[in-house]
């Protein structure tokens, strides 16, 4: 008897097992974002921005954001174009378009105070992910390390070291006597960037830590910013509020130049504000199939005849896949917007892209392939966004159901056991 019902609890053991494993698995599939399906029998514009379709960036609380646009424009006289002929399902050279600009944000140290070390930056969104320009340039891009929101602070002890992400540190080295005095440097990697004494007791720009270098075939660009709001010295403990604390990565620029590649599009044109791009290859859509013109974009069609006068739907799309509960914790702690009236796009943690995350972060040269950029841009982030920001919903945690299965598991064999004796 007692034999049978230990071969009975072993069987129950393994169904829980193969249980649990199949839910994990299944978990981790990947989701389809697409954009506004189109009709090829009945359209007379094919474009999508960040409004109708959200692996575009777009910010809701960011003026100006929605700047990335993708869309069809017909150039060959001999070839119907798509929607002229509703049959016609071929996309000639430089017909598929692609197009971002930058748009300009306020420094939180220049909005909350009367400092004027510093006042706006600029932001690109490229592929679905937001970046910094560096020094304004569109075609300099880069990651934002850590924002802190308007109403957010950190407190420093003396002696005490922030880490700020990307292996860059802040030290509050020392208090003077009076309190109105501070002493930080800015680390990377342990090496020592910058240095300076904070005045308490002067202006908003005497309380704030400005630092610039030359990157980036750049001169004097500012990479990192902070302010001391207030400081407090007692026997027994010293520490300073630091605030509006802004910083990006000044060791990973990624230049975008004309006739560099992303999948099938090549870069035509770049400015100070715009880069512009198409296909440089003719793109065939086939039939319920999917049609890749970068790593991770692609247009989906339907089958031949669902579509207006025998015409066929259509929309483009992108896969993203779940993330885990460790993944969304570690991009979101670097991006702090405590009090911040702008958070809402820049909480939203980004998931990672699918089929190929190594896509995101372009490479210099001309008329080279060049990945498309890291996602990192979350912590602003990866604030695809997602980030994506505001547009991406935040995927479920692979493993929580395997909880579960094992809490069945247990109160089954608890259950076998008070039977046994």
């Amino acid at each position: 008897m007692q034999h049978e019902l230990m071969k009975k609890m072993s069987l129950i053991f393994m169904i829980c097992l193969s249980v649990t494993c199949f839910v994990t698995v299944s978990s981790a599939e990947s989701v389809e974002i697409g954009g506004n399906i189109l009709d090829s029998g009945n359209v007379s514009s094919i474009a999508w921005d960040g409004t109708n379709w959200s692996a575009l960036y777009f910010g809701l609380n960011e003026a100006g954001s929605n700047t990335e646009i993708l869309y069809y424009q017909d150039s060959d006289d001999a070839n119907p174009g798509i929607g002229e002929a509703s049959t016609n399902n071929i996309i000639d050279k430089k017909e598929l378009l692609y197009s971002t600009h930058t748009y300009s944000k306020k420094f939180k140290l220049s909005a909350k105070t009367d400092a004027t070390g510093v006042s706006t930056y600029s932001v690109i969104p490229w592929l679905g992910n937001k970046y910094v320009a560096v020094d304004d340039k569109a075609s300099k891009m880069t990651s934002l390390v850590k924002e802190q929101g308007g109403g957010s602070e950190k407190k420093l002890k003396e002696g005490e070291v922030w880490d700020l992400g990307k292996g860059y540190s802040l030290e509050l080295f020392q208090l003077d006597v009076e309190g109105d005095k501070a002493f930080v440097l800015l680390y990377k990697d342990g090496k020592e960037l910058d240095s300076t004494v904070i005045k308490l007791d002067g202006t908003d720009d005497d309380r704030s830590f400005v630092v610039k270098d030359d990157f980036a075939d750049l001169e004097d660009t500012v990479y990192f910013v902070t302010y001391i709001d207030e400081t407090f010295r007692c026997s027994s403990e010293c520490f300073a509020i630091f605030k509006y604390t802004w910083l990006i990565d000044k060791d990973n620029v990624s230049t975008i130049e004309e006739g560099d590649k992303v999948g099938l599009l090549k870069c035509r044109e770049v400015s100070d504000n715009w880069i512009n791009m198409s296909n440089h290859e003719e793109i065939t859509l086939e039939m319920n199939e999917k049609a890749y013109f970068t790593d991770d974009w692609y247009i989906r069609t339907s089958k031949s005849g669902k579509g207006s006068e025998g015409g066929y739907l259509f929309y483009p799309a992108m896969n993203v896949v779940f993330e885990t509960a460790e993944d969304a914790s570690t991009q979101s702690e670097n991006v702090d917007n405590t009090g911040n009236e702008d958070v809402l796009e820049e909480n939203v943690t980004i998931v990672e892209q699918s089929p190929s995350s190594s896509s995101s972060k372009p490479s210099q040269g001309t008329d080279n392939e060049m990945d498309t950029p890291l996602a990192d841009a979350s912590e602003e982030s990866k604030e695809k966004q997602t980030d994506l920001e505001g547009q991406k919903t935040r995927a479920a945690v692979p493993g929580f159901v395997s909880i579960t299965a094992i809490s069945g598991l247990v109160a089954s064999l608890f259950v076998l056991k008070r039977r046994i004796y």
